[in-house]
């Protein structure tokens, strides 16, 4: 049957005060164009005591039934009207009670607060979210410590085949930019150098000024913070994209321990790649120094090597190949810790892999802070 007006799909009776509603044949989204004038200009409607809507003739429906029906409440809500449905079809009924339920749920308004209280809220969930992470990192970091001391006694538990492939992809894949960066960063801190102690006439210190500032400080940290963006983002992406796609648990089932099998061969790659890029890092940083100090001072090569070796010890050089050790652990595990918190889908996977390089810088300035103190105290 063909409804070309809303005459065809809309019959209105007005008994007294009460106004019957009797909707027929189709009320879908295709003839909802026919009801904009309907509620513009129906006065009567407004003036009425009683609204009843007739859902008895209707023979076919879709989701703008409930939207009309939702109108017309608001309209009887508004005006201090009565309103009741007829409806013998249970199948209509039904659907409108789906989705007057979703509505209500989703109507359901928060408290609302001040400011001040929803601001002290927001700090304290943010402490409680830290506190709870926290807790979960440090029993995380103790069954990690218990795998790795029960490697003595059964070594063979652990991946060792992935060792090398991640000790490659963190160690060796990673030397090309961390020695371009460590070169600028000692180009850079011996130009700025440079031209304070040129002032005194102290230009052979630059090599006092490189050589410690890099093996103590910069070579250990920035290799670090890079292997924090490299390889920390890409174990929470690996492990993450694991939990997502159900492997991790495909594994537990099949009974491997996944902190042997996953967790341990990519700390120990990370922990033991950092000394060999640490070298090498301060060397790239001690030749752009020596750049530096070639263009700006009046310095020979000779010269700046000889100072060098007067003044930088084994306990500068051994102090930042402890803290890279360090470092490195701390990256890489809470690389993994994160790629195991996932949940979800590629959301989590993205979120936790940001938290991930985040979480590892703090924790390398952190860590850095409490060593440079602890190796003053001990004279390293």
């Amino acid at each position: 049957m063909k409804q070309d007006s809303l005459k065809d799909i809309l019959e209105i009776n007005a008994l007294g005060e009460k106004s019957e509603l009797i909707l027929k044949g189709e009320i879908t989204f295709k003839t909802s164009k026919y009801f904009d004038d309907f509620f513009k200009n129906n006065n009567e409607l407004y003036n009425s005591k009683e609204i009843v809507l007739n859902l008895n003739s209707i023979q076919n429906y879709d989701s703008f039934l409930v939207l009309f029906v939702r109108n017309i409440k608001k309209i009887s809500n508004e005006n201090g009207i009565s309103f009741n449905i007829i409806c013998e079809n249970q199948e209509i009924q039904n659907f409108l009670n789906i989705y007057e339920q979703k509505n209500i749920s989703e109507s359901t308004e928060k408290p609302s607060h001040s400011f001040f209280k929803s601001y002290v809220s927001n700090i304290g969930h943010f402490w409680l979210v830290v506190l709870n992470d926290l807790k979960l990192f440090i029993e995380y970091l103790g069954d990690l410590f218990l795998k790795l001391f029960s490697i003595i006694i059964k070594p063979f538990e652990v991946r060792w085949k992935d060792f090398p492939v991640h000790f490659t992809n963190s160690g060796v894949n990673a030397l090309p930019i961390v020695l371009l960066i460590l070169f600028l960063i000692g180009l850079i801190s011996g130009y700025q150098g440079a031209i304070q102690l040129q002032q005194f006439g102290a230009d052979i210190f630059i090599a006092d000024l490189i050589g410690i500032s890099i093996t103590r400080e910069l070579g250990p940290l920035m290799t670090a913070i890079i292997i924090a963006g490299r390889s920390g983002s890409a174990f929470t992406a690996e492990i993450g994209t694991m939990r997502v796609s159900e492997e991790i648990d495909s594994l537990k089932t099949m009974g491997f321990d996944i902190t042997n099998f996953l967790v341990i061969p990519r700390v120990l790659a990370v922990t033991f790649a950092m000394p060999f890029l640490t070298i090498l890092a301060n060397v790239a940083g001690i030749i752009g120094g020596l750049v530096s100090g070639l263009a700006v001072l009046n310095i020979t090569i000779t010269g700046y090597l000889n100072q060098l070796q007067r003044v930088l010890g084994l306990d500068d050089i051994f102090s930042g190949l402890i803290k890279s050790m360090i470092f490195g652990f701390l990256v890489a595990s809470v690389g993994c810790f994160r790629g195991l918190q996932v949940k979800g889908g590629a959301e989590s996977v993205g979120k936790n892999t940001t938290i991930s390089v985040v979480n590892g810088i703090l924790l390398i300035i952190l860590s850095d802070a409490l060593l440079t103190f602890l190796f003053e105290i001990l004279g390293l």
